[in-house]
């Protein structure tokens, strides 16, 4: 089954300062992700029930989280968020699956994403997740340190945090221009391995590309 997005405009969650119709995409490197078992979970950062990761093991170890910011007149969003685990460039790209979802079967332009409801996507290792889902079982109110560490690095209109959990960290970020459904995809290089892995977050046009 062909993706619901062209491999061109994954391509542009890499881009550097590009300009793609009436904004222009800008990389912030915002930190790295501890990734010790290589699971990967990508989900709402403040609606975290039972989080599951990601069918494709990915590597294991610390890995840089790219962010690519859609900068408009007066507005800047969250269009890419972005795991580099090569610099290699990728040539083919594959949609993120959890256990059970066969994206085989899905419809021309469907996909497989996980839901926002408070305007925050994430990354973080499943060893992470289990350790943050016991924490707000624990403690209903934890959001609220999450929120103050998210607003410490917020500019207009976006912010992110990053915050440890066992042997990993949760990377949190704006999830574009707020709740919604939200694919992630790997992209493989041409050895085959796995170059980045990347979230898009629907703020870029489709048929700028």
């Amino acid at each position: 089954m062909s993706l619901p997005v062209s491999a061109e405009y994954l391509g542009l969650s890499l881009a550097r300062d590009k300009a793609v119709g009436d904004l222009t995409l800008r990389h912030k490197r915002v930190t790295e992700l501890r990734l010790p078992t290589g699971k990967l979970v990508a989900t709402d950062a403040f609606v975290f029930t039972e989080p599951q990761p990601f069918e494709l093991p990915l590597p294991s170890g610390v890995f840089p989280v790219i962010l690519a910011v859609a900068h408009f007149t007066d507005d800047q969003r969250v269009a890419f968020a972005g795991i580099r685990f090569r610099d290699t460039p990728p040539v083919a790209w594959d949609m993120l699956t959890l256990d059970g979802q066969d994206s085989s079967k899905l419809e021309e332009g469907h996909i497989f994403g996980y839901g926002v409801d408070s305007g925050t996507g994430c990354f973080i290792d499943a060893s992470a997740a289990r350790v943050l889902d016991r924490k707000m079982a624990e403690d209903p109110e934890f959001y609220q340190v999450m929120m103050t560490e998210m607003e410490r690095t917020y500019v207009h209109t976006w912010s992110w945090l990053d915050m440890p959990f066992g042997n990993g960290n949760l990377v949190a970020f704006s999830s574009g221009v707020g709740d919604g459904a939200y694919a992630t995809y790997a992209g493989f290089d041409t050895d085959g391995e796995i170059a980045v892995v990347v979230t898009d977050f629907s703020v870029v046009p489709l048929e700028t590309t």
